[in-house]
Parts: structure tokens; sequence; C-alpha cells
């Protein structure tokens, strides 16, 4: 099961803006927050996605890198977008974030752009995502919180150790205040003085040890190709229709490149 995504979408046009804020949100990930310039909002379906240009003062021909909105709809219509970049070894765009990116830079993208997001039934929804994979589920959690969607969701959220975790703290108290959402983290392989107290192995495998009979539920899916093909063959195995299946299918959208 694969969703196509467009490669030009509906509405899409360039935005400039400046860089407000940037946070690090764990060990390789930094969250930019963006005011926006020209023009001042945006309007997008959480789950959708930007194309990120790369400056041409540190890529000559030109490049950009595609990320998922990691904020409300309603953020970005106020003048503001959000995204969480994932730093790739020897890659061109995240190199450049997370060595030379400033508060206060220019920066530009083109969006919004894709067809993941979330659909009209109110069936139960499960999530899994892992790393910067979170960026359309925070998104989605913070659109649904805000207009009162209680519609049944867990979202499963795997990391290798405690140290590639994020936002653990927010996820836990929406947790408490949500009653509709749970949240289930899992590392594959905890470091020694993590002290994990959650579930341990692969998210697939968590996925699994949670759920018995997805014939009823909708699956939204984030993160490698290789940890959402895994999750696809886990999820038809536990009676999940395959066109209930969602996927985040942006990752595929760049042209090869050694190094991203």
């Amino acid at each position: 099961m694969k969703i196509i995504v467009p490669e030009e979408s509906l509405g899409a046009q360039q935005f400039r803006g400046e860089v407000e804020e940037i946070t690090e949100l764990n060990h390789d990930i930094k969250r930019l927050r963006i005011k926006l310039i020209e023009p001042g909002q945006v309007e997008f379906r959480p789950g959708q996605y930007v194309k990120f240009d790369v400056p041409t003062s540190i890529e000559p021909g030109g490049i950009s890198r595609a990320y998922s909105f990691a904020a409300s709809p309603s953020q970005a219509k106020a003048g503001y977008v959000e995204l969480m970049i994932r730093r790739v070894p020897g890659g061109v765009c995240t190199g450049w974030v997370f060595q030379h990116l400033q508060a206060g830079d220019a920066v530009s993208f083109a969006g919004p752009f894709g067809s993941f997001a979330l659909s009209d039934s109110d069936s139960e929804m499960i999530w899994i995502g892992g790393g910067s994979g979170l960026s359309p589920f925070w998104s989605m959690l913070q659109y649904m919180r805000e207009n009162n969607i209680a519609r049944k969701c867990t979202l499963f959220f795997g990391a290798v150790q405690k140290r590639d975790l994020l936002l653990m703290a927010e996820l836990q108290d929406l947790q408490t205040q949500l009653d509709w959402f749970t949240f289930v983290p899992a590392l594959s392989a905890p470091a020694e003085g993590d002290n994990w107290p959650g579930e341990v192995g692969l998210v697939t495998d968590v996925v699994a040890r949670h759920i018995k009979d997805g014939s009823k539920a909708e699956a939204y899916l984030c993160g490698s190709p290789g940890m959402i093909d895994a999750a696809i063959n886990t999820l038809l195995g536990l009676n999940f229709e395959d066109s209930r299946i969602f996927r985040d299918d942006h990752t595929h959208t760049n042209p090869p490149r050694k190094n991203v």
C-alpha cells in the first residue's frame, strides 16, 4: 500500500520568512519557528509538508528538502510555522541548519504539499512514528485539541535510546488532559544508564503487543522507509485494511542524492 504524494499541490506557493527561534528538542532534532513575511500566513491540513530551500550560498545549484508542518494550522494563520529537522551526517540541508542557521536569518519554502491528512472518519486511529516523524502527528494532535475532535487515538513512537526521544513531557501531559489520546513510547536498544520503565523493542513489535484486531481502525505512519514498510506488514497481519493504512511519503519526493 502506498499513497502517492503529488509533486505539486493545489494552492502551493512560495513563502519568505525569518527564523524567530531555534529549539533543540534532542541531540539531533531542532525545531525552527519561522515568522512568515510574504505571504503573511499559510493554510494547510495537518500532515502536509513544505519544500524548505537551502540557500544558493550553501548549495549553488539550489535544492530543497521536504519537512512536515510541526504546529497547528491556527498558528500558521497567525503568521508562524514550525518545522522539526533531524540532523543527517553529511547532509547538505541539515548541515546548514545545524551549523549555520541562526535566529534572525531569512529563509524560504514552498507549500503546502501532500495528501497525508486526517480522514473524515470517526474510526479509532493508530499513529506510528519515529524521530522527526513526530512532526505531522504533533500538528494533528494540536488541531484535534483546538477543534474538540475527541477521536480515539494512540501514538506509538519508536526511538533507539532515551536521548532520541522528544517532547516527552508535552505528550505525557496531553495524555493526562485528553481522555481520547494515548501515548506509547518505545526504545529498541536502551542505554545502560537510561533506566527506562517503558516499552522495549522495535516500535512495530510494540504495536503488535498492544493491538489485537485493527479491522475497524485506521493507521497513519511517518518515519524512515524501512520503518514504514515494517509497520505496514505488521498492520496487515493485525487485520488492518490496506485502504485504511496511510503513510507520509514525502521522504521519497526528493531526488536521489548520497547526502540528504
